[in-house]
């Protein structure tokens, strides 16, 4: 809040001050000028145009005041000269008839109006107007005449518009004192004047000078647009084309000049044909991969959208080859960027080598290749090329000073029959790709149209994942784990149903992987954890069996850092003892980032909390490495148990496991059991705990709520197991009591 009044009173100071107010009108002037003038061409007229009409009112006010200066001087010439002859004239008069005579001789002037001549009393003796003799002076309508000839000393004085009553348009009045030759003082000449001759004459001589005037600025505004066109605008208008044109075509204005205008064109000319330069670089550039110097990804899609083109008219195959390096990500975090760098350059000479001639060879991306084969007369002909590519790259090598053996997987696509455009048979390319990566090193995967559909039903469970957890879509199955030795339920693993509204039950093994990948396998496992343990401890409240439940969780979650509180918070929220929940892992997912797995399976042991390796025997673990993890039980895969029963060849791997595990102080636990006969032959073995659907099939919660009340004492319910363990004697016949079938078998 103090930070915005702060900001809103900085902001009302700014515009508070004048400069600032200032700089806003003339930012505003200039964009409004810009609107409306918005050439040079526009501007240099309305500034030539602007110029003229200054100059055009600078010679009306010059016209105006010359014509008022030429009326004055001709004025006070005419009226000096005629009242200095009438001034003589009275002064030599002996007698008044004698200025009268002298006065009729003035009345034809058109300009005298009146003349008229008094004694020093203010009685008229002299006039061209014979009525005005013997009157007074003032009837002539210039009240204070007398008064204002005292102020001037006698010398000629002008009436005023404010001074006379009888004044005429066009007239002007003047009096001065003059000698009077019959009387010994003086008297007051009276003039007149009609002035409106004099101005037609001044006038028509202003309205020339005018003409002459303006006639000259119209010339002089049109010399100077000529030749601000020829040096500045013409310039400045090529100069804006030469520019359009981005420097393509000449510039005339430049030759053979050094002026501003043509220094401008020739940095623009320099400046274009560096900008192009880097545009034809940077076209390389777009085309070519920088680290192997192959087609990029873009230039792979044209050159395989021009052999399609070619292949229209003819009876050829186009094909279309994915290469992937299998384990690069690995390499290049362990060996460097710079060993990854060498593998990649050394794929792409390699690939060099095998191609034929008019095969196209690109990098797709990380450490993926293309190769478009053209010209194939048969289908088998991709195959063999294909199988040729991942051969030569297979080749050992020395890199950075490490042995290497680099493996790759193809995937292939056929031009026309697996698609007639260059985006479908890429992406059918990478469908095939990526079942070729399932499938492991070295394979080579064609494309098939199933790979399609399955990519499509990918998709769609993608699409129905999202909205099934908001709509309670998911449900938790129950499978129980017995003691061999005792037959006791020690615990269940809590296993994910998807009941979908329309494909009914989807299994795990379907939708958990497409939950991996696009993102949401963090909230199904907070979901699973949250509802197993909610279901243990209503369990434990119904008064059954407490028993742990087992919850798997997936490599994404493993490797989150809040697993442990989300462990921990989940326990306290649903009130259950962290000894009822154990989490399960897969081998090959602990065997990933092996410090981070153990410091994080250690803080979740901390807790309290079982640890399980799931499918044990089928990864890579090392025996280094496995006696640090903090391990509760290993799970024997079910491959092993099934081949158990086939001889001793079969018992090899599980009695290994199972000493191993012995003598590292972890439980045992064997998947997959189908039978009495690999029952007996785990407790033979030493295994300490079974799960299959021989023991019982997965349950819902309800299901298994029953399951665990007919189980006495804990001891599993089949009277053939409680007899395999010894807990009672066998029921024949009828005495057998009812028992819900936890065989799976209809």
């Amino acid at each position: 809040m103090r930070l915005s009044a702060r900001a809103a009173e900085t902001k009302h100071g700014e515009s508070a001050v004048p400069g600032g107010a200032m700089r806003r009108a003339q930012a505003f002037l200039q964009a409004r000028l810009n609107t409306l003038l918005p050439t040079v061409r526009i501007k240099v007229v309305a500034l030539l145009c602007a110029v003229g009409v200054a100059i055009g009112l600078v010679s009306v006010v010059f016209v105006l005041h010359v014509y008022e200066s030429q009326i004055a001087g001709r004025v006070s010439e005419r009226v000096v000269a005629f009242t200095d002859i009438l001034a003589r004239a009275s002064a030599d008069a002996s007698s008044p008839e004698e200025v009268n005579t002298l006065l009729r001789a003035f009345r034809t002037l058109p300009a005298l109006s009146v003349v008229a001549i008094a004694d020093p009393s203010g009685k008229i003796f002299a006039s061209t107007m014979p009525d005005l003799k013997g009157r007074s002076i003032n009837d002539l309508g210039w009240r204070d005449i007398s008064m204002r000839l005292v102020e001037s000393n006698g010398k000629l004085v002008r009436a005023q518009v404010r001074d006379t009553e009888l004044s005429e348009k066009g007239s002007a009045e003047f009096a001065r004192r003059a000698d009077v030759g019959f009387s010994d003082s003086k008297g007051i000449i009276y003039v007149r004047l009609n002035l409106l001759p004099m101005l037609e004459l001044v006038q028509a001589t202003a309205w020339g000078l005018l003409v002459w005037l303006v006639a000259v600025i119209i010339v002089a505004v049109l010399v100077v647009s000529l030749v601000m066109q020829r040096i500045v605008v013409a310039p400045i208008e090529a100069l804006r084309g030469f520019a359009e044109r981005r420097g393509s075509g000449p510039f005339a204005y430049a030759e053979g000049s050094n002026d501003d205008i043509a220094v401008i064109a020739s940095r623009l000319t320099e400046a274009y044909d560096a900008t192009s330069n880097n545009a034809e670089r940077l076209a390389d550039l777009a085309q070519i991969d920088g680290l192997t110097g192959l087609n990029n990804r873009a230039q792979f899609r044209t050159h395989l959208t021009r052999e399609i083109e070619r292949a229209q008219n003819t009876d050829h195959l186009v094909g279309v080859m994915i290469l992937n390096l299998d384990s690069f990500k690995v390499i290049n975090d362990s060996l460097g960027h710079d060993v990854g760098d060498l593998i990649l350059q050394r794929t792409a000479d390699i690939l060099r080598g095998c191609q034929r001639n008019g095969d196209v060879i690109a990098r797709l991306g990380a450490d993926e290749f293309g190769v478009i084969l053209t010209g194939l007369s048969v289908l088998e002909e991709t195959s063999d090329s294909a199988n040729r590519f991942i051969r030569a790259v297979g080749v050992p090598f020395r890199a950075g000073g490490h042995e290497l053996h680099q493996t790759a997987c193809v995937g292939l696509t056929v031009y026309p029959q697996d698609g007639r455009d260059a985006d479908v048979l890429l992406k059918n390319a990478d469908l095939a790709l990526s079942r070729a990566k399932h499938e492991g090193s070295g394979a080579c995967v064609l494309y098939r149209h199933e790979l399609h559909l399955r990519a499509m039903e990918r998709n769609s469970i993608e699409r129905d994942l999202r909205a099934a957890l908001a709509q309670r879509q998911f449900v938790l199955y129950y499978q129980p784990k017995v003691d061999i030795l005792t037959g006791e339920i020690k615990g269940a693993e809590a296993l994910i149903r998807w009941m979908h509204p329309e494909r009914g039950l989807v299994p795990p093994d379907l939708f958990i992987p497409v939950a991996e990948r696009c993102g949401i396998i963090s909230d199904v496992t907070r979901w699973v954890m949250d509802e197993a343990c909610r279901q243990n401890r209503a369990w434990q409240d119904m008064g059954l069996a407490k028993i742990g439940v087992a919850v798997n969780v997936s490599a994404v979650d493993l490797r989150r850092a809040d697993l442990t509180d989300l462990v921990a918070n989940t326990l306290v929220a649903r009130g259950l003892s962290p000894q009822y929940l154990e989490l399960e892992v897969t081998e090959s997912m602990v065997m990933r980032d092996v410090d981070v797995v153990i410091g994080t399976l250690r803080r979740l042991r901390s807790l309290g909390v079982g640890i399980g390796i799931d499918d044990f025997g089928t990864g890579y673990s090392s025996l280094a490495y496995l006696k640090r993890f903090p391990v509760k039980r290993l799970k024997i895969d079910r491959s092993f148990i099934s081949d158990i029963a086939d001889g001793r060849s079969g018992m090899i791997i599980p009695k290994v496991i199972i000493d191993l595990a012995h003598a590292l102080g972890v439980e045992v636990l064997a998947e997959g059991v189908e039978d009495m006969e690999q029952l007996e032959i785990l407790r033979t073995l030493g295994c300490d705990e079974a799960q299959g659907y021989f023991l019982g099939r997965p349950m819902p919660a309800g299901e298994f709520a029953e399951f665990l009340a007919q189980s006495e004492g804990g001891i599993h319910p089949r009277t053939d197991i409680r007899t395999f363990v010894g807990a009672v004697p066998r029921l024949i016949g009828d005495e057998a009591p009812a028992r819900i079938d936890v065989s799976g078998a209809a």
